[in-house]
């Protein structure tokens, strides 16, 4: 970025705002803008500048920002974008720390520096913060400033949680909305010209009012500091809800033309937000009630839920949707059931969800929330109801759950199946006293689910499953004097495989049929025939393999016909007993670097796309999860009368590859071991391919 921490705190949190472009005319953006920047809470200044104005609105109006009597921290600007760079270079003269660009900065194109280059430019070598171009600016509720094109209804009370997003539109959904989620600082980022993602991440993580952090991402341009940033927030405990746009072809072009965006591999992000503890959701719905949850500033007792609802319908569409979901309903004890089964209708079953509802009625709903409360095998406590307005049903339920909350440290949380039916004054009542109102059956599932997910993962010490074992420094460095040289040949790669670990086939590079059979004569028939042209990367996509060759004649004939399609040079392999096929492979992604994927192998992977990625290194323990969320790995477990798989032996085969990947991957575009077979006892890797990394 250019500037400091200084410039930034300017942008986001200024003392003296000037609205450039502050005009009289109804209607235009900085008239707008200056009637909605500041809030009555802010105690600071606001000036106009507009050289065609004395006052504007009853502040005395001047001609350029180096007029000003005292400098500006931050300048909105509110000029077209044919005014932008010489209103800039006012800014950058007149000592401003900070600019808010709300206009697109569209250059038709002429040869040499762009506007938006040259405006860039101008900020950094000001060391001015900028936010923007393209974007709708930037709201603080701590502050009470609105520094932004439209003013937001609801944001006169400060909030705790963040939001940046490269949607302007989403930005003002989320900022506006009616819930109300309490935002504190929200960040529209447009195309980042200047000030990025990890800056304004960086701030809010250190603001100690910052209780969560909404993210809407097109896009991460710098992955080395959006890394660093989502660590530390991880350490300050402050959880990060990413919403990444752009996750299909169409979409990603959509970025492509919207803000010059180049969307990532929805499974990278997967893996980098699992890495470091980002909770990633697909909806906004998701998104605000996954913010509600996790800044409700209480954590889990334990890992599992315990609901209490009035209706034996809603009360299976819970235990489905909790199921799918994968979000973890306590086992009631035997404590807890009878004293579930004490204040329950005779016939009501005291299991998780309790549909509390029979003849005793309203009475009977806070001792069943107590029963609950006081459950030592229940982290989250929840009452599920519709929350209509006007019904004697609503206020005991709000009440019940009320009284939990103060007699427990746990997080309480009402859960409304239906958004629509939600009373607002009473969701208002419960948020002020610290309750969360999730509204969605799924929508608040999934948040309760990530909320028990994220802290479980940050009480984990250590690596899950113990740590990833180093490859030897002396293999390490051979390997990397063998990719600085040259691409390895496929008989290569397989022996690079070996050396970090991962057991494979003897194999045999052969010239001719003569040097054919006599390596699967001292091989030992049966032996795999393949074809060694680097040239060919999938090889069964062109017939070069044959399988279970059990005689010289076999051989000699299998040797002909693929020499005269593919080439003289072969390898012979054993054949090895079968198994499960399964790719390990990596990838060098652009924007964070090696990328690690796991998926069903053999010929059928792409036609199955059941793959899973993961940020490089990873432990057994972590493999072992990971091969556990494919649905191929039901494979492991042996059907149709086979034996069972060697899952053990697969961690570790991934573990140790995945410290290939750290050791090799700034010179590795890409590798695939595939197939990796797993058999009952150990696994072999009988292929892969190694492809060095491009400038």
């Amino acid at each position: 970025m250019a500037g400091s921490k200084e410039t930034l705190a300017a942008l986001v949190a200024p003392r003296r705002i000037a609205v450039v472009g502050a005009t009289p005319r109804e209607g235009a953006v900085g008239n707008r803008v200056i009637r909605h920047v500041a809030g009555p809470r802010f105690a600071g200044g606001v000036v106009a500048v507009n050289p065609g104005y004395g006052e504007v609105l009853g502040r005395t109006c001047h001609p350029s920002l180096e007029a000003l009597p005292d400098a500006a921290d931050c300048a909105v600007m509110c000029v077209g974008d044919n005014r932008v760079e010489a209103a800039v270079e006012d800014a950058a003269r007149a000592g401003v720390k900070a600019v808010v660009l709300l206009g697109r900065l569209y250059d038709p194109g002429h040869g040499g520096p762009t506007l938006p280059e040259r405006v860039a430019g101008l900020c950094r070598e000001a060391g001015m913060a900028a936010c923007g171009a393209n974007c709708m600016g930037v709201f603080n509720t701590i502050d009470d400033v609105c520094l932004a094109m439209s003013h937001l209804p609801g944001l006169d009370r400060p909030g705790r949680i963040g939001l940046l997003s490269h949607s302007g539109s989403t930005w003002s959904g989320l900022g506006g909305n009616h819930r109300p989620l309490r935002f504190g600082i929200g960040v529209s980022m447009g195309n980042e010209l200047v000030t990025g993602l990890a800056d304004y991440l960086e701030f809010l993580v250190e603001r100690p009012e910052t209780s969560a952090i909404g993210l809407v991402l097109e896009t991460v341009r710098d992955g080395d500091r959006f890394v660093a940033a989502a660590e530390a927030a991880d350490r300050a405990g402050v959880p990060l809800v990413a919403l990444k746009l752009g996750k299909t072809e169409k979409a990603r072009g959509f970025a492509l033309s919207h803000s010059g965006a180049l969307a990532g591999d929805e499974r990278v992000y997967d893996a980098v937000f699992r890495r470091r503890n980002v909770i990633g959701v697909d909806t906004l719905d998701e998104m605000a009630d996954t913010l509600e949850a996790m800044a409700c500033g209480r954590a889990p007792t334990a890992d599992t839920v315990g609901i209490q609802t009035d209706s034996g319908g809603e009360r299976q569409l819970i235990a489905d949707l909790a199921e799918r979901n994968k979000v973890p309903l306590a086992v009631f004890g035997e404590a807890t059931r009878a004293a579930l089964a004490g204040v329950l209708d005779p016939g009501l079953e005291p299991d998780n969800p309790v549909d509390y509802w029979g003849e005793g009625g309203l009475p009977v709903a806070p001792r069943v929330m107590d029963a609950i409360a006081r459950a030592p095998e229940v982290g989250v406590v929840v009452f599920s109801t519709n929350m209509v307005s006007g019904r004697a049903l609503l206020n005991a339920s709000t009440a019940a759950l009320e009284d939990a909350h103060r007699a427990t440290d746990k997080p309480c949380m009402m859960l409304a199946n239906i958004s629509d039916a939600v009373d607002a004054g009473e969701a208002a009542r419960l948020r002020d006293a610290g309750i969360p109102v999730l509204s969605g059956t799924e929508t608040g599932l999934r948040a309760i689910g990530h909320l028990i997910g994220w802290h479980a993962r940050r009480r984990e010490s250590g690596e899950r499953g113990g740590a990833v074992e180093p490859p030897d420094s002396g293999i390490v460095a051979y390997w990397r004097r063998r990719l600085e040289d040259r691409a390895p040949a496929p008989e290569e790669a397989i022996a690079m495989v070996a050396d970090f670990g991962v057991p494979a086939p003897e194999t045999a590079v052969c010239a001719d049929e003569r040097d054919a059979v006599a390596a699967a004569e001292r091989i030992g028939f049966p032996v795999v025939l393949k074809t060694a042209d680097p040239s060919i990367p999938h090889k069964t996509d062109v017939g070069g393999v044959v399988l279970d060759i059990g005689t010289d004649d076999e051989l000699r004939a299998a040797y002909r016909a693929m020499a005269g399609a593919l080439g003289s040079r072969v390898l012979i392999q054993p054949m090895v007993s079968p198994g499960v096929e399964m790719l390990v492979g990596m990838t060098s992604d652009p924007t964070f670097g090696p990328v690690m994927t796991l998926a069903t192998g053999g010929v059928l992977t792409e036609v199955l796309d059941d793959a899973v990625a993961a940020a490089p290194p990873v432990s057994p323990g972590e493999a072992a999860d990971l091969v556990a969320g494919l649905k191929g790995s039901v494979l492991l477990d042996g059907v149709r009368g086979a034996r069972p798989a060697d899952r053990d032996a697969l961690a570790r085969a991934v573990s140790r590859l995945s410290a290939m990947a750290v050791a090799l991957g700034d010179l590795i575009g890409a590798f695939d071991v595939n197939p990796l077979i797993v058999h009952e006892r150990g696994v072999t890797a009988v292929d892969a391919l190694v492809t060095p990394r491009g400038p």
